[in-house]
């Protein structure tokens, strides 16, 4: 039986690197994911990912890449717009639901509704790559 024990001993260590492997490996790849959803929504690497794939099918003189980029960046511009008006009316909905919502809680469920709010306004600004809106 002495024996056996080494063995219950390696197969424990073995275990436990593969468990940190696992946790390790998902943690690395929510980052990975996490940054690459960043880079998608942000319109200025929109912006950069269009010109160049036009200029590699299209093979674009230097002047019609000046002109393309001009017309990009007016559009990725009026995006913009386009986000942060949507971002103020969708938060005047949400503000009038939470409002709503606070008459009917407790104050250790209003206290706790209080950062659930500020959750969701990081994520939405930090997703979306816009400024707050000011108040």
């Amino acid at each position: 039986m002495a024996a056996m024990k080494p063995k219950w001993k390696i197969t424990l260590v073995l275990l436990g690197i593969v468990l940190v492997s696992f946790v390790a490996g998902g943690f690395l790849g929510a980052k990975l994911t996490e940054r690459a959803l960043k880079r998608r929504h942000a319109p200025e690497m929109w912006n950069q990912t269009v010109m160049r794939v036009l200029q590699q099918h299209l093979k674009l003189t230097p002047e019609q890449a000046q002109k393309v980029q001009t017309i990009i960046d007016n559009g990725v511009d009026e995006m913009k717009g386009i986000r942060l008006d949507t971002i103020g009316r969708t938060d005047a909905v949400f503000e009038k639901m939470i409002a709503q919502i606070e008459k009917e809680l407790t104050p250790e469920q209003d206290a706790e509704l209080q950062k659930l709010k500020q959750a969701r306004m990081a994520t939405t600004i930090d997703m979306l790559k816009v400024e707050p809106r000011k108040k």
